[in-house]
């Protein structure tokens, strides 16, 4: 069920099916690896599908000599290039409208803020390509750093003995954060990191979604068994 059918994702938008047809026919032999992020029709083109917290690893799976084709988001390739070491890998050009307005200088007015502060950032938020190789090492500008999935930051701080964390990913989750960590404080990188998708899915509206059962979603059987294995190959790895 989807509760609003408005409730889009500006990243699974940046590519088409038929985008990524052309791109594998330029680049035959290619092995594609995907994000999560991404439709069914996509993933039923993929060779592996991938998150944020094992799109490395999935990488690192793939034989060396064999050419990737990263999609769609190009900050979290960019890391993933970086991390793995990966010289035949190219990314698609696309992108999360809001981890892209994520910016460097963005994080810094938030760091030169909170003087004693950790900073967690989502591999996709467009700040990590300038700072790559120094939030990779795992510091930028003296500070810890942590690049991690949204799974992995409400891990992290939840185990953390820091007191102050600065957040690079979507606003929405610094309540999870506080509620679970009420002794602690949470600031957004940017306070612009808002996802208007996302912000459409109401309470309200998944109430009303589960007691009509309106919008459901059907996925084709052919397109189905075509993703599951992309996803079936990235579990496997994981």
């Amino acid at each position: 069920l989807i509760p609003d059918l408005e409730a889009g994702c500006s990243l699974s938008d940046s590519i088409t099916v038929d985008n990524l047809r052309q791109w594998k026919k330029e680049h035959p032999g290619a092995i594609t690896v995907g994000y999560v992020n991404t439709t069914a029709d996509i993933k039923s083109e993929l060779d592996y599908c991938c998150t944020s917290s094992n799109a490395v690893n999935v990488v690192k799976a793939i034989p060396e000599d064999k050419q990737i084709l990263f999609l769609p988001d190009m900050f979290l390739g960019s890391y993933v290039s970086k991390m793995t070491g990966r010289k035949n890998m190219l990314i698609w050009a696309g992108e999360c409208h809001v981890h892209a307005g994520i910016t460097p200088e963005s994080v810094q007015k938030k760091l030169d803020s909170m003087a004693n502060a950790e900073f967690i950032v989502h591999p996709e938020c467009s700040c990590t390509t300038p700072m790559l190789y120094d939030v990779a090492s795992g510091h930028y500008n003296g500070r810890q750093v942590q690049i991690l999935s949204t799974d992995g930051m409400m891990k992290y701080v939840n185990q953390s003995s820091a007191n102050q964390f600065v957040v690079g990913t979507e606003t929405g989750i610094l309540y999870r954060m506080r509620k679970q960590n009420p002794g602690k404080t949470f600031v957004a990188a940017s306070d612009k990191a808002e996802c208007q998708y996302m912000k459409m899915i109401t309470l309200e509206k998944v109430y009303d979604s589960l007691m009509q059962e309106k919008y459901e979603v059907k996925v084709p059987k052919d397109i189905a068994d075509k993703a599951r294995l992309a996803i079936e190959r990235m579990l496997a790895i994981n």
